[in-house]
């Protein structure tokens, strides 16, 4: 799979399941390097995923403490590392990232670009083991951690009825797995488990590593060759926009919350590398990406039933979600200010105030992406795994080309799908509700 994003900046490919993507600037004085294992979410192996990278960045071979690691990291001009698990869509993002000051502004201009890519190599490829395994205080400590992150997550209510709203949309398909994996899943990583694991997605997964700075992108190619064997490792799978499986329905959870969370999920069927896409962001930016937007004016400002409102696309699969923060008694006139919004966005009522300051938001936005070499990574990682799409001054042109009668035809086929309301356990709203295990 060799995908070409539409916009300036990054030169490279992916090519039996490794990849490399370069972007040579002088704009930055230090040296971005992100690498990404790229696994198939799964309910079985997403907790492994969880835990991995925090292991990796634990110790190596050569380094096998995490304190020899900060040290060398100090000697080596006081780089940073970061290792993480993210989600997209249906894939397990693996991520270890590394930033070093770019050498030719250091006294003797050091090769700071093969240092670097030295010491990510050995984070990836040395991890640090006892008796050909993790060591199991490592292991244990990672998972008495990612276990509080796992329960932590009910804390904040808005993120887990996002989640919770996405869960029900996917109805068990893979888009729904949370990142973290289960509680009940940690039992299973064990120091000998993990590693087998950590083989396995080493030598099989897509590996994609991306290079922000003043590089020659040839040496970024040639790094990367190491990682291409003669049994290729899996090919990278653009993602599938997801389709509906239900129709304008309503979920209720009951917990111990202060205030009411009502979410949305509607179908657009407009991915990134759709031609309609920039169509629909002006869409979701005129609806509620902004303050200036209907959401936020009309059902915070004018109406005052949400402490906050706002729309969310999902480039990869396709979707939208509609989020606002009520009191509890509130639900179905916020409920009825939300669709009567974005009735008013299918009918193409759009003032030129709102159509002016959503261009200028989103100028603002993709403008203020090129300061940051982890926010150009992300984006340009999200087109890879679309297959395709405009970013940067590309993407930023054809918002600029979108006319509002392109804008009213997306709205035509904009479906609910479900409404989720995360309400308290002694509310009296009136809720229309199937219940939700």
């Amino acid at each position: 799979m060799s995908v070409t994003a539409k916009g300036k900046g990054f030169v490279g490919q992916i090519h039996e399941g490794a990849g490399w993507y370069c972007f040579p600037t002088s704009r930055f004085k230090t040296i971005t390097l992100h690498a990404f294992i790229i696994n198939e979410l799964n309910r079985e192996e997403a907790a492994f995923g969880a835990i991995l990278p925090h292991v990796l960045q634990r110790g190596t071979s050569k380094w096998p403490t995490f304190m020899q690691m900060e040290q060398t990291l100090e000697e080596l001009y006081g780089a940073s590392l970061r290792a993480e698990v993210g989600k997209i869509a249906d894939k397990q993002l693996i991520s270890v990232h590394l930033e070093i000051v770019n050498g030719c502004y250091l006294p003797g201009k050091p090769d700071t670009l093969r240092l670097g890519l030295e010491f990510l190599q050995e984070v990836l490829d040395h991890p640090h083991t006892r008796d050909g395994v993790f060591p199991k205080d490592v292991v244990d400590q990672e998972k008495d951690l990612l276990r509080r992150q796992i329960l932590g997550l009910i804390n904040d209510k808005g993120q887990y009825a996002a989640t919770r709203l996405i869960e029900a949309m996917a109805d068990g398909r893979r888009f729904g797995l949370r990142k973290l994996g289960q509680v009940e899943d940690l039992d299973k990583i064990t120091p000998h488990a993990l590693y087998e694991y950590y083989q396995k997605v080493h030598r099989t997964r897509p590996l994609i590593l991306f290079a922000v700075g003043d590089i020659d992108p040839g040496i970024i190619e040639q790094f990367m060759q190491k990682y291409r064997s003669p049994t290729p490792r899996q090919e990278l799978q653009s993602i599938e926009a997801y389709t509906p499986h239900f129709h304008d329905r309503f979920l209720t959870e009951q917990h111990d919350v202060r205030q009411g969370k009502l979410n949305l999920g509607y179908y657009t069927g407009v991915t990134l590398d759709d031609a309609r896409y920039p169509a629909m962001m002006m869409y979701a930016g005129i609806l509620g990406g902004f303050p200036h937007s209907k959401l936020f004016v009309n059902v915070r400002e004018k109406a005052s039933l949400a402490y906050y409102a706002y729309a969310r696309l999902d480039a990869m699969l396709g979707y939208m979600m509609l989020g606002a923060g009520i009191e509890f008694e509130d639900f179905e006139p916020a409920l009825d200010i939300i669709r009567q919004q974005v009735e008013a966005m299918r009918q193409g009522d759009i003032s030129d105030q709102q159509w002016e300051f959503t261009l200028r938001a989103f100028d603002n936005d993709i403008l203020s992406e090129e300061d940051s070499p982890s926010q150009l990574i992300g984006r340009y990682l999200e087109s890879v795994m679309a297959g395709g799409g405009l970013i940067g001054e590309a993407l930023r042109q054809a918002l600029h080309d979108v006319t509002p009668e392109q804008v009213k035809q997306v709205a035509q086929d904009i479906s609910l799908d479900t409404v989720f309301f995360l309400t308290r356990k002694d509310t009296q709203a009136k809720v229309r509700e199937e219940g939700l295990s």
